[in-house]
């Protein structure tokens, strides 16, 4: 095969340091954009990027030529830095994060799931949620 193909579907799902409210309104808006442009520049293919004011989902094809750790280093270290200057907040992410891989059969109902995120937490709080991520992938494995 003279080219390489890669499809690794991603759901990454990380929150501010102490789960501070920072992204609301306009500026989680701005956030999410900022998040999407950032996964282009590094060669991946961002679906959908959304979340609370807490804590974001990215659904994303993610580039086949960095290791997911340099990734993830690249999108938090860039868009918290642009958040601290653009807005004079002291910003940050929290240290970790969550990366799921996603079938292509079920990029679908990840991205409306991400997309009814401010819905869903009417119901879940963000910490309800993360467990239920984690057990549901847990659950899977033998």
């Amino acid at each position: 095969m003279p080219a390489s193909y890669c499809f690794i579907a991603m759901h990454i799902v990380f929150s501010t340091r102490d789960r501070r409210t920072w992204l609301r309104d306009e500026m989680g808006k701005e956030m999410h954009s900022y998040l999407a442009g950032i996964i282009k520049n590094l060669g991946g293919k961002p679906i959908i990027v959304n979340g609370i004011p807490d804590h974001v989902h990215v659904l994303c094809l993610a580039p086949k030529d960095i290791s997911l750790v340099e990734f993830m280093t690249k999108i938090k270290a860039n868009s918290s830095k642009w958040f601290r200057d653009k807005h004079k907040l002291d910003f940050h992410w929290q240290d970790g994060y969550s990366a799921y891989s996603v079938s292509k059969s079920n990029l679908e109902s990840v991205q409306k799931y991400i997309k009814i995120q401010e819905e869903h937490h009417l119901h879940t709080s963000t910490q309800q949620e993360f467990d239920a991520l984690l057990q549901k992938h847990l659950d899977t494995e033998e």
